[in-house]
């Protein structure tokens, strides 16, 4: 537990004390009928044992409530408290949103001066963490490559403002990403595999 104070003043230092008891928070937060302990833990990705104390601490806090008992108890987000209906829940929604919400930035940005938008490095993998680069290989027609260049960087200036994280941007003309191609580019070919296509067109299609 966090240096003592008010559960009622501050309920979110209690409750976010631990990775564990937001982590349980937000396996518990779809189910509705609820899951077992070691449900919870797979689900929350910790040790049985350490989802159990979190499953302590949020019980304490009212934020988690147990139903039968035994070997068939479960456990479940309490849906009538006031925290969870009003704090925890939108905060996850938002968390739901957030690189979705990022995609579509991306989309509306360069859909109209790209042929290709693709996400790729730790951020198409899921490894990303904070202080990682959003990777974006950009692929566009000759001349078009200059203004998407500028709007690129000015779009990057506003996406670390809004999402903390630095936007790394790669325009290529379409004949430049067909020529790497031919070349079997490492890191082409690494995004080629990996990568997340954003726009209609993929890829694939504009270079192979």
């Amino acid at each position: 537990m966090p240096n003592k104070t008010s559960f009622l003043n501050s309920p979110l230092n209690w409750v976010f004390s631990a990775p564990s008891n937001i982590a349980v928070i937000r396996a518990l937060k779809d189910s509705r009928e609820g899951m077992s302990g070691r449900a919870a833990a797979r689900a929350a990705g910790f040790t049985h044992q350490a989802c159990r104390r979190a499953l302590g601490d949020l019980e304490s806090a009212g934020i988690i409530v147990r139903q039968g008992a035994g070997h068939t108890q479960l456990v479940r987000l309490n849906f009538e408290n006031i925290l969870v209906k009003e704090a925890l829940l939108p905060m996850f929604r938002a968390e739901k949103s957030f690189l979705e919400s990022a995609r579509l930035q991306i989309r509306n940005e360069f859909g109209r001066h790209a042929r290709t938008a693709t996400l790729f490095g730790s951020a198409a993998r899921k490894e990303d963490e904070p202080g990682s680069d959003v990777d974006l290989l950009l692929v566009t027609d000759a001349q078009d490559k200059e203004l998407l260049e500028e709007k690129a960087r000015e779009f990057g200036n506003r996406f670390i403002t809004e999402y903390g994280v630095r936007f790394s941007p790669r325009a290529l003309t379409i004949r430049e990403a067909r020529a790497k191609y031919k070349k079997s580019d490492p890191l082409l070919k690494n995004i080629l595999t990996h990568g997340i296509d954003l726009l209609k067109e993929r890829l694939e299609d504009i270079i192979k």
